[in-house]
């Protein structure tokens, strides 16, 4: 299959590398990289014969409309669109879109090994035949599809991103160290990652999105995020991908 992937670091990388072991025809694209494609008449190329396009733009609602109505206008009518679930909701993406019973939504927590699982949510228009591709798609992908309930973050992203806005007021607050943070809930809970370094990872323009969107869909204080988080991604200091986040990185880290 041909597979279109646009959006963010590490998630574009990370997915299509996933695509690649699978046997699969990837083109990935930076959102930026995509918009400029887009104008150039490349994307429009590369996509002619897609048949599934992803999206993964975790930070803004404005962006993220403004990518996948690019993507779904790039690609066959009939090609599956699996949208990032992450800072919106998958109702919200597939009404951006015609044809929004092909829009599936997902959701992945970087870094993503080659066996794990992606959780899917269906939007209100959501159709059958997409939900059954998905699946498909995923399962070849050597990871196992879950159903979940639509809303931001689904399941894993909201609790790590929940569990990151606490970390990083516990650093405002000065309740420890970064390093001492981390080091006590892998140490004391068995966490694969400290919540700051995964934060990291995953950009902190994804948790902040991720933040954001529960914030707006739910209205409860528990998600409004910490003031430390949105003034490092207003600093643009993001993490891995940008060299600085809770953490320093060299080139060759990120």
């Amino acid at each position: 299959m041909k597979v279109v992937v646009a959006g963010e670091r590490p998630f574009v990388e990370e997915i299509g590398s996933l695509c690649v072991q699978a046997g699969h025809e990837a083109v990935l694209y930076l959102v930026e990289d995509f918009n400029t494609a887009v104008q150039s008449g490349w994307a429009m190329a590369d996509a002619a014969n897609a048949d599934i396009a992803i999206e993964l733009h975790n930070e803004s609602a404005a962006a993220k409309e403004e990518l996948l109505v690019s993507l779904a206008a790039s690609v066959p009518r009939d090609a599956l669109l699996l949208a990032s679930a992450l800072a919106t909701n998958t109702t919200q993406a597939a009404a951006w879109v015609p044809n929004p019973e092909r829009v599936v939504g997902f959701s992945v927590v970087p870094p993503l090994k080659r066996e794990g699982i992606v959780e899917f949510a269906a939007g209100l228009r959501t159709g059958d035949e997409a939900i059954e591709r998905a699946f498909a798609f995923a399962k070849n992908l050597g990871h196992e599809p879950v159903m979940v309930a639509d809303g931001p973050g689904l399941v894993r992203a909201r609790v790590v991103c929940c569990l990151v806005n606490e970390a990083a007021s516990a650093l405002l607050e000065g309740v420890a160290t970064a390093e001492d943070i981390d080091t006590a809930m892998k140490l004391g809970t068995n966490y694969p990652y400290g919540p700051l370094e995964w934060a990291d990872y995953m950009g902190l323009d994804t948790v902040l999105g991720v933040l954001v969107g529960l914030f707006n869909e739910w209205g409860e204080d528990r998600y409004r995020p910490s003031p430390l988080l949105k003034r490092m991604v207003a600093a643009r200091q993001l993490g891995r991908k940008t060299g600085e986040g809770f953490y320093s990185y060299t080139k060759g880290d990120s």
